[in-house]
């Protein structure tokens, strides 16, 4: 009877032949493969480190680590403004301020005890010190000692600190998007050029990047969720919805709106990584002008709308015809 189990180097993969990880063997027959191995070896590892580089040696890089360092602050700065509210109400729950810069701003100058209403004025406003003066006289809070007090606050100066790098960083981000895409920079602002490049990696594959896949980046999870299943809409814009004109506009335009950005943006990305060349007014132009031709547009449409809804009948609010006398109600 025939032995069928696996023989030889194949043993523990049945049918299938052995994998070697190395370079061939020393037989005679195969020193010519294992000298041509190490030489494609050779010119590969060459060709990587050129590669990296490269890579390394291209602002785009610094262009998108400063890009997700500033969400990594602003995600940061969030977090910790939230727990810091918490840990403050403990000593002063009355204390309300529109944003976390102005709620630290205010911790670190007010005593519960003696507040200082020209102080607290300054940076809340005086409608909302009044209101606090006069409701810390009777707060809700606890007593903190001076350790715990002083341990709160520092925390304060903390999130104060990391603001300030924000707003370095965001300087620095600007300066680097101006110098490596000043086209598109000038057309749909620093902030958004920086975050492109740095979603896609680099300014050389955002601009052979077609301008309706410029128009979805950032919004790749709602363009699966609509590949997946064809109910659900597809996403009119990611990223750039963070420019003015396209999260003020109405909603019905937006869509529109986004397309053409994403046009603009699309050339003014090959200018930048290829041609050098500043065409940023002519597309600034374009783009104007097509947002002006899409709002009258959208006006002369709503304005027809509300004609047609005023000039409909009105249907007559007695008794339908034949019905006879309508019934008082609670009788028959």
């Amino acid at each position: 009877m025939r032995d069928k189990r696996p023989q030889g180097n194949n043993r523990g993969f049945r049918g299938k032949p052995s994998f070697r990880r190395g370079p061939p063997g020393g037989d005679r027959e195969e020193r010519g493969d294992r000298e041509d191995w190490f030489d494609k070896r050779a010119r590969f590892m060459k060709k990587a480190r050129s590669t990296v580089m490269m890579a390394l040696r291209s602002r785009d890089m610094l262009l998108a680590s400063v890009t997700k360092s500033l969400e990594d602050l602003d995600k940061t700065i969030n977090l910790l403004g939230e727990r810091f509210e918490d840990w403050y109400g403990i000593y002063l729950p009355e204390l309300k301020a529109e944003d976390k810069m102005q709620y630290c701003n205010a911790a670190l100058i007010i005593d519960r005890d003696n507040i200082d209403e020209k102080g607290i004025a300054a940076i809340l406003g005086q409608k909302r010190a009044a209101e606090l003066l006069a409701s810390s006289k009777n707060s809700l809070g606890a007593k903190l000692s001076q350790k715990d007090h002083s341990e709160c606050l520092s925390m304060a100066r903390s999130i104060l600190a990391l603001d300030k790098l924000r707003k370095d960083y965001e300087a620095y981000q600007k300066e680097l998007a101006t110098e490596l895409c000043p086209n598109m920079s000038d057309v749909g602002g620093a902030d958004i050029a920086a975050k492109l490049v740095s979603h896609v990696g680099s300014l050389a594959r955002l601009a052979v990047l077609p301008a309706s896949a410029i128009q979805v980046l950032g919004a790749e999870k709602a363009l699966f969720k609509h590949l997946k299943n064809k109910r659900i809409p597809p996403p009119k814009h990611g990223i750039i919805f963070q420019h003015v004109r396209i999260s003020a506009s109405p909603k019905a335009v937006r869509g529109k709106v986004a397309r053409v950005l994403a046009n603009q943006l699309c050339l003014a990305a090959k200018a930048d990584a290829f041609s050098k060349r500043s065409i940023s007014p002519m597309l600034k132009k374009k783009f104007d002008t097509r947002f002006e031709q899409i709002m009258k547009e959208y006006e002369a449409q709503k304005a027809a709308k509300n004609a047609a809804q005023g000039s409909a009948p009105v249907p007559a609010s007695g008794p339908a015809q034949g019905s006879g006398q309508a019934k008082a109600p609670g009788k028959e």
